[in-house]
């Protein structure tokens, strides 16, 4: 059954942005569902979206409180005003959905939220309840738990993260892609490399990515400064960020990924499991999906080191089974038309 009119609440509709470009690439994909979907988003950059589709900015600026939360309540009731909005879906904007949750409620207008972070907010306990669902990617990756939460998946779209035909064996380019950030442990991931390359000395690591912030600007340089001497070696290699788009290729030459983020799960890491590079990681949720590397092993204990060794060490024919499994059940779960069918089902439920 289509829905008359949808809101949008998102950070950016950017096909050119790092981070969140897929914000846009989802709003195009339901457009073709709703008569009409207006975009109420923090920026607007480099974007081409269907004639359904309306696009207002209300201007977040980082640091900006109080202009913030007025330009937001504004644009809202400005929108809400001149359109019969039936159905609001808050993409990654936990905020500013807690902003107009109480306008939102006294209008009866249907709101659910996407939050798939592991922390527990005291500020989304209390209001968890009042939106109509929690939409996340897997069950633990949303730390509220009660009947309205809605695990569908993560959002990969499978046409630009082709697998690769050939796997490459045996592993000793190891790549990290994502941001120059604390919660990344980028200096977990360099030490274990440089310990396992005892045993395997022909492994090589390069670390993708910037900081976020201006605090991680600083994690970023104290790291850099803290390993000079293994770039110095020649076998690490730091790279700024990149855009999403060079992220496949920088895949396809890569033999495996490493990664040391024990938040929900990471969007690029199931990004190399649709390009069918072997990923080796210490996130619980990856492991509890997946499985690990190292037999016997706990996801709530999971260990970076043994896992990268015990994946160098696995044959190759275990490998491909291994990684051809992860492909298949990351298209089935995590693939991003997957992904809208299933939110377009609760949302219309």
């Amino acid at each position: 059954m289509r829905k008359n009119h949808l809101l949008v609440l998102n950070y950016v509709m950017d096909e050119e942005d790092q981070l969140l470009s897929h914000q846009a690439e989802i709003v195009n994909l339901i457009a073709r569902e709703f008569d009409h979907i207006s975009v109420l988003t923090g920026r607007i950059g480099k974007v081409t979206v269907p004639s359904n589709v309306t696009l207002k900015s209300y201007n977040w600026i980082r640091g900006k409180k109080i202009s913030n939360i007025f330009n937001l309540i504004k644009s809202y009731i400005l929108l809400k005003k001149s359109n019969d909005i039936t159905i609001i879906f808050s993409h990654m904007t936990f905020m500013q959905s807690l902003l107009l949750l109480p306008l939102t409620k006294f209008q009866r207008v249907n709101h659910y939220l996407w939050y798939a972070h592991k922390s527990k907010n005291i500020y989304l306990q209390f209001s968890a309840k009042l939106f109509d669902g929690l939409i996340t990617s897997t069950r633990d990756s949303c730390p509220v738990k009660n009947g309205n939460v809605y695990p569908i998946g993560q959002t990969i779209n499978s046409e630009k993260f082709a697998p690769k035909n050939l796997i490459d064996y045996p592993i000793r380019k190891l790549v990290h892609i994502g941001r120059f950030d604390p919660i990344k442990n980028v200096s977990e991931i360099i030490r274990v490399v440089e310990k396992s390359r005892v045993n395997f000395p022909n492994l090589t690591l390069e670390i993708i990515g910037s900081a976020s912030s201006i605090s991680s600007t600083k994690y970023e340089q104290e790291v850099k400064s803290q390993f000079v001497h293994l770039v110095t070696q020649g076998w690490l290699k730091f790279f700024p960020g990149v855009s999403r788009e060079e992220i496949p290729y920088i895949l396809e030459k890569n033999h495996a990924f490493i990664h040391s983020c024990n938040a929900a799960l990471d969007k690029v890491i199931l990004e190399a499991n649709l390009s069918n590079v072997p990923v080796i990681t210490s996130n619980e949720e990856f492991v509890k999906s997946f499985g690990s590397w190292a037999e016997n092993t706990d996801a709530k204990s999971i260990d970076l080191y043994a896992e990268l060794n015990a994946a160098l060490d696995t044959p190759k024919t275990e490998l491909e089974k291994i990684v051809s499994q992860r492909y298949q059940e990351t298209l089935a779960n995590h693939e991003l038309k997957g992904w809208t069918t299933r939110l377009l089902k609760v949302i219309n439920s």
